[in-house]
């Protein structure tokens, strides 16, 4: 069963807005989704546009699964991501996001219909 959190994420990733829960009273930035503020307990967590970059800290590569979906498309790249806005998250990372780089990251359906973050190389200007 997926909460009610989880599934506003999913709403936000299918509309392609990558908005997160920012805490009305202390302006933590929630992820992953929650009913309660993680630094101060406050429940009034409104959903904002937060920015769309981070650091990749580590990253790996699955080589093997039970999931037939990332099975056939092995090695799959994941890594922690300290996002920009504040927290850290597991991200799916595309060819070229090493540690230390920076990432723009996206909010998208994964193909089970779940939100996830994926992370990508920084466009340059």
């Amino acid at each position: 069963m997926t909460s009610r959190a989880a599934q506003e994420l999913a709403a936000r990733a299918a509309a392609g807005v990558l908005q997160l829960q920012v805490c009305a009273e202390c302006s933590a930035v929630q992820y992953p989704p929650r009913d309660v503020c993680r630094v101060c307990l406050s429940g009034a967590l409104p959903w904002r546009v937060v920015p769309n970059t981070g650091t990749v800290l580590a990253a790996t590569e699955a080589h093997a699964s039970t999931d037939p979906f990332f099975r056939a498309r092995a090695p799959w790249r994941i890594g922690l991501v300290a996002l920009d806005c504040g927290p850290q998250a597991i991200v799916h990372l595309a060819q070229g996001c090493a540690p230390r780089s920076i990432v723009q990251v996206s909010l998208q359906l994964d193909h089970e219909g779940r939100a996830v973050l994926v992370g990508a190389p920084q466009a340059q200007p």
